[in-house]
């Protein structure tokens, strides 16, 4: 193996990946013209690595699993009738991926960004990874109710550990239903902007080809969304069941105390070095005695397991906690896995992908972050210098400015500070003695630049003048508790500030321009923030 010190090869990944606060910024590393050189230097150091997967050379596994996980691709995005172009094998390849459901412009630019990139030699893939486990599927919505506000619509609850590759794909009458109910809401805010940007999702998505599952289905929704697009779909169910994925799920097995023992180290040292006190990115795996946790999943029964291994005898008794039926020999190839539906969990998804399919792989900000976890053990497990990969993200607010009250609040909060201890300046016409004491105030006042006083003559002119500032007040009694009561109403509207700049609004209330505008400016200016 190519042995080198993890450390180092974490250097390129150390910086700082934030998210965006302003409506059309971009957070790009490194920069986007650097894509290409970065994904060829990729390709030339995996393709001369001597690392071995099993028993198979990394470059020989690199070329069939490429080829399959391309041919994978186009049969499915064929499927969603969907058309995107086939990239030759010796392409560069760009990957993206994220969870199915309906994720927002910050998530989508990613997207977007590689079918940009793609063409003249290089090629695209999205990953859907719809072997990840959901709860509740729906759309953050705003509305106005007598205000500005949030609420949130649901097409689907599932029960916990269900994938989206097991849910089935919503009836035609409930996903109109919610379209519907979205419909309605937004229809309360007046914004024609936003309105025919759904209604453009809509036309596209309420009567679709009929797919099996609610990972391709919304997958197939975002493609019709988005129009035509220069890349292909391959969602991790498939990738798992390639042979590729096999031989490297059978190389951990085989290893599995040592690589538990890696995953688990790097994984503490990532949350020492930033002070994670929580299980995030991901939990450690399990490691006792005579059984290991492996980093895979098994989905039997509808929903997804953790695996775990045991050695006994010269076999490997694997399966999940409650049941190890599943019996490999030393000897036993891929082939034995036919009948398992075996899905990697977060780092060992983005590992394969990283190390046997893609060239450079385009993560968001919670990827790019989760991913130095994954350089440390590819280079400490494996030996080689971990590729290196690019993240990208962007904030895109719903044009709901008006909404904003954050001007107001502070100018309503700097009239009740000169009310309570600059009354003068409020006060429009003073009265004689309300006169006599405004001047008694700045004398004392300028008193107070005099080196000669003492402390406690201090302390007096101090007390002093807060007492004619409270005297003066009195005055302004009426309309200090009318703009509290103004302040007091805009509490309510810190909800309607709230959901003004929501990032988190589906990509179906926005049209994919307003995205290829922020793509546009990347590749023409380079990183925009």
């Amino acid at each position: 193996m190519d042995w080198i010190n993890w450390s180092d090869a974490m250097q390129t990944t150390e910086m700082e990946f934030t998210i965006p606060l302003e409506s059309g910024e971009v957070f790009c590393h490194p920069d986007v013209h650097e894509f290409e050189n970065i994904a060829r230097e990729n390709a030339e150091l995996l393709a001369g690595s001597q690392l071995r997967i099993g028993d198979t050379p990394l470059a020989a596994l690199r070329g069939f699993a490429r080829a399959r996980v391309l041919q994978m691709g186009a049969a499915f995005t064929a499927r969603l009738h969907v058309d995107a172009p086939t990239p030759p094998t010796n392409a560069l390849l760009f990957a993206t991926g994220h969870q199915p459901f309906l994720f927002h412009p910050g998530i989508w630019i990613k997207h977007l960004l590689v079918s940009r990139l793609a063409g003249k030699g290089i090629g695209a893939i999205s990953v859907p990874v719809d072997s990840d486990a959901f709860e509740e599927i729906g759309a953050d919505v705003p509305v106005l109710d007598g205000g500005l506000r949030k609420i949130h619509e649901t097409l689907v609850r599932a029960a916990p550990e269900v994938p989206y590759e097991v849910q089935p794909a919503p009836a035609l009458t409930a996903w109109q239903e919610f379209l519907g109910r979205i419909k309605a809401a937004l229809r309360t805010l007046n914004e024609p902007e936003i309105e025919a940007a759904f209604q453009q999702f809509v036309q596209t998505a309420s009567r679709v080809p009929r797919v099996d599952d609610i990972g391709a289905f919304l997958t197939l929704v975002r493609r019709r969304h988005e129009g035509l697009r220069r890349y292909l779909e391959v969602p991790a169910s498939h990738i798992s069941r390639t042979p590729e994925f096999r031989r490297l799920f059978l190389a951990i097995l085989r290893d599995s105390p040592r690589f538990a023992e890696t995953y688990n180290r790097h994984l503490d040292a990532y949350r020492e070095r930033h002070n994670v006190r929580t299980a995030q990115p991901f939990p450690n795996l399990e490691l006792e005695a005579s059984r290991v946790e492996l980093p895979f999943w098994v989905v039997s029964g509808g929903k997804r397991h953790s695996m775990y291994a045991e050695r006994k005898d010269r076999n490997w008794m694997v399966g999940t906690r409650d049941d190890s039926s599943l019996v490999l020999a030393d000897r036993d190839g891929p082939e034995e896995l036919e009948r398992v539906e075996i899905r990697p969990k977060a780092l060992t998804l983005t590992a394969f992908t990283r190390l046997c399919v893609a060239d450079l792989f385009v993560h968001g900000v919670g990827g790019g972050r989760y991913d130095r976890v994954t350089d440390a053990v590819i280079a400490d497990y494996f030996g080689i210098r971990p590729p290196r990969y690019a993240v990208v993200t962007a904030t895109l607010h719903l044009p709901l400015h008006e909404h904003n009250t954050d001007s107001e609040r502070q100018r309503l909060q700097r009239r009740v500070l000169e009310i309570q201890h600059n009354p003068e300046r409020v006060i429009a016409s003073p009265t004689p003695e309300q006169q006599r004491v405004i001047d008694e105030k700045w004398g004392l006042i300028r008193s107070l630049d005099s080196s000669g006083i003492t402390r406690r003559e201090r302390r007096q002119i101090t007390q002093r003048i807060r007492e004619i500032n409270d005297n003066l007040s009195q005055v302004l009694k009426g309309e200090r508790a009318e703009v509290e009561l103004q302040l007091q109403s805009l509490g309510d509207a810190l909800e309607a500030d709230a959901a003004a700049r929501h990032r988190g609004y589906p990509f179906c209330f926005f049209p994919p321009q307003a995205v290829d505008a922020l793509v546009d400016r990347m590749i023409s200016h380079g990183n925009t923030r």
